[in-house]
This record gives C-alpha cells, sequence and structure tokens, in this order.
C-alpha cells in the first residue's frame, strides 16, 4: 500500500495541471467522441440503410489506431513531453470531428474520415493527460488521476444529451460541426493555459523514484503485464459495448431518444464518482481489490438490460453499474501501470496496457452492433459479456503486490 501524505500540498502545486488534463481528457477520443458516438448511430443509419453493425465499426477504428499507436504515442510523450503531443493532437481533433460531417452516401467516406480523426488526434488519449498530472502528484497519485479520468465522467453527462439536442434541432452534420467547435473554443485554451508538466529535475527532486521502474522489455515478459492487459480488455470491451449501445438499446425498447441520451448522461455522472471513489481508495488499499470490486459490477447491467421489459429503475440500476465501472477502468490502467511498472518508462508500458483497451473498447461497438443485426436483439451478447465482467475482475486478484524499485546504479 502507497503512504499518504498527511497534507495535500501536492494539489495546491498542481491544481493548474490537473484542471488543464481534466478538460483534455473529457475533450480527447475517449471522452467526447466515445460517447456522443452512440447518439449519432440512429440518425445516421436512417439517413444512409447502414446496419448498425457496420456504422458502429467506425469507433473500432480509432481504437485499432490506438492499438497500433500506443507505445509509440507513450515512447513520444516520454522522449518530447506530454504537453506538446496533447495540444496538437486536440487541436486537430476539433477539425477532424467537425469534418465528419462531410459523410455522404458511400460508407468508405464516413470510415475514411474517422480513420483521419483517429491518427492526427491519437495524443488525445489518456497517457499524454496522465503522463503530465503523475509528474506532480505521488502520494495522492490514485486520487488525481481519479479527477484527471473525471473528464471522461463530466462529458458523458452530458455529452449524450448536447448531441441529442443538436441532433434534434439542426440535424447530425451540425452537429458534429458545434462539437468540434466546442472543442476548439473552450476545451483547447484550457487545455493550452493550464496543463504542463514538470521537467525531470524537479519531477526528481519532489519524487526521488520518479525516474526508476523496469525497462520495456523486462515488464512485457512479466506476468502481470499480461494479468492486467487480459483483464482490462475483458471489462474494456464490456464497458465499451454497454455504453455505445445504451441509447439504440433503449430506443429498441420505446424509448426516445433524448429519454435514452438521460441515462446514458445518468452513467456518465457515476463515472464521476467511480473516478473519485477509485481514486481515493487505491491510494490507501491494494489497487487490485479495489479493481475487482468495481469492474465486476456490470455484469447486473448485462443481465438486466437483457430482459424484455426494462422499467426506469431497471435502467437505473444498470446505468449506476456500468458507470462506476467505466469510472474505474482507466485509473487503474494509469496507478497500476506506474505501481506495478514504475515511471521510468511510464509512457511506453501504459501505452502498451492502452493496446488491450483499445483492442476490447474498440471491438465492442460494432460486435455488439453486428450481434444486433444477425439477432434482432442484444440478449445473447450482453450474456456473454456478463460472463467476462466476472473473469475479468477476478483476474486482478492474481497481479501480487507491488514491487519496490531499486535506485538507478
Amino acid at each position: 500500500m502507497s503512504s499518504v501524505p498527511s497534507t495535500y500540498g501536492e494539489f495546491r502545486a498542481g491544481w493548474r495541471v490537473l484542471f488543464g488534463a481534466i478538460i483534455g481528457v473529457a475533450a480527447g477520443l475517449t471522452g467526447i467522441v466515445f460517447y456522443t458516438h452512440g447518439v449519432f448511430v440512429v440518425p445516421i443509419t436512417q439517413e444512409f440503410g447502414w446496419g448498425r453493425g457496420a456504422t458502429q465499426f467506425a469507433f473500432s477504428f480509432v481504437m485499432i489506431s490506438a492499438a497500433l499507436t500506443g507505445p509509440f504515442i507513450g515512447t513520444l510523450t516520454d522522449k518530447y513531453g506530454a504537453r506538446k503531443l496533447a495540444l496538437i493532437s486536440l487541436f486537430a481533433l476539433s477539425f477532424s470531428f467537425a469534418a465528419l460531417s462531410l459523410t455522404t452516401d458511400q460508407i468508405w467516406t464516413y470510415y475514411t474520415l474517422w480513420i483521419v480523426m483517429a491518427v492526427v488526434a491519437a495524443g488525445t488519449f489518456p497517457v499524454t493527460w496522465t503522463r503530465g498530472v503523475i509528474t506532480w502528484f505521488d502520494g495522492n497519485r490514485g486520487l488525481a488521476l481519479g479527477m484527471t479520468m473525471m473528464g471522461t465522467g463530466l462529458v458523458a453527462a452530458g455529452g449524450p444529451l448536447y448531441a441529442a439536442w443538436l441532433i434534434e434541432s439542426f440535424g447530425w452534420r451540425v452537429a458534429y460541426q458545434a462539437i468540434g467547435a466546442t472543442l476548439l473554443v473552450v476545451a483547447f485554451p484550457v487545455a493550452y493555459f493550464f496543463f504542463r508538466e514538470r521537467g525531470a529535475a524537479e519531477v526528481a527532486q519532489h519524487s526521488p523514484s520518479a525516474n526508476h521502474g523496469m525497462e520495456p522489455k523486462e515488464a512485457f515478459f512479466s506476468y502481470q503485464f499480461w494479468v492486467m492487459g487480459i483483464a482490462l480488455l475483458f471489462i474494456c470491451y464490456g464497458v465499451g459495448g454497454l455504453i455505445s449501445n445504451l441509447v439504440p438499446m433503449l430506443m429498441d425498447k420505446g424509448f426516445q431518444a433524448t429519454e435514452a441520451a438521460s441515462y446514458a448522461g445518468l452513467v456518465g455522472t457515476m463515472v464521476i464518482v467511480g473516478r473519485l471513489v477509485v481514486g481515493y481508495l487505491i491510494d490507501r488499499v491494494w489497487a487490485p481489490k479495489i479493481a475487482c470490486i468495481f469492474l465486476i459490477l456490470p455484469t447486473v447491467s448485462c443481465i438486466l438490460l437483457a430482459q424484455d421489459q426494462l422499467t426506469p429503475l431497471m435502467i437505473t440500476i444498470s446505468a449506476l453499474a456500468v458507470g462506476l465501472a467505466a469510472g474505474a477502468e482507466l485509473d487503474i490502467i494509469a496507478y497500476m501501470t506506474s505501481r506495478y511498472f514504475g515511471m521510468k518508462h511510464y509512457g511506453k508500458l501504459y501505452g502498451g496496457q492502452f493496446v488491450f483497451f483499445a483492442i476490447g473498447s474498440g471491438a465492442a461497438p460494432a460486435v455488439f452492433g453486428s450481434a444486433y443485426d444477425m439477432t434482432g436483439s442484444y440478449e445473447f451478447i450482453l450474456y456473454s459479456t456478463a460472463i467476462l465482467f466476472v473473469l475479468g475482475a477476478l483476474m486482478m486478484l492474481l497481479m501480487g503486490p507491488y514491487p519496490v524499485f531499486r535506485d538507478a546504479e
């Protein structure tokens, strides 16, 4: 268990960076792009006649890109700094997201626009924002990371409603443009003026162990790397599938788009709660134990959502459970990477773990959508996903104690 400082001086010193990172995460590919994608699915499929699986597959390009570039982005972050990479990518994301409004009835244009966005905005993945935050926090690292990743919860709470309102009022093309403009006018200036990381010398002064840790080859061949990665793949697949398909699921059961989006917003509220609670707890309790408790919860969501008749209470419980798990997953990746493998090559090793997240989250929307296209319902995919939640959560308990990194020779 890591030590917890008696004061919160770290927050007094690093609150500006933390605020910039929160907004950056909210505006990134795993923030606004992920949490609003499901709202666009129905109007786009209705206009062009595409299947849901084919439409949802567009987001898979983002995660395929993450799987291919994750370690590379992490290496660039370690070498050149998180700030430069994050700002360039956030600027590019604002324009590439708005460009989705140029989609034609040829689905390859839709896919091409998503591929371009995935490549130019790869630096908005959490590896950059968490790398900057970790340079300011050690004893309160879990809570700081939880607050950083709270950005996804903020956008999950309001993003679907914002997107649904824009689509109903102006159409889906204008909605893409408006969200892109919001990123440029609101998120980019905040990140520019608030987000920065400490220099290596300053980091070493405040946290002597900051530059210690495993070499990448040693980490890649450790059992913890693969246990953690496979567990996260199962969990992130389930969470990604549930969140990206929640609005279409509820609309199939007779709910209006705005009503369904409001339940998706409830997920976002619980993501915020999950971020903060998990962040606070993992500074004090063995992180894999906390991970197991929170990541097994969406099993309940899968079972409830598979029922033919859904009551508001059932949907609320489902949203609460998946929201808490979504609030834990990215915090767990960042925190456990830093504790089990050290900070010396954090960016590269986080990027390696992010590959598992990317594969799971990237495959889920298309797999869930394709399952619906083939069977006419989400029942089978929900029950099979419940099993993966149980397996992934229990695997976390195999991680073992945190290693102690010695001073470099």
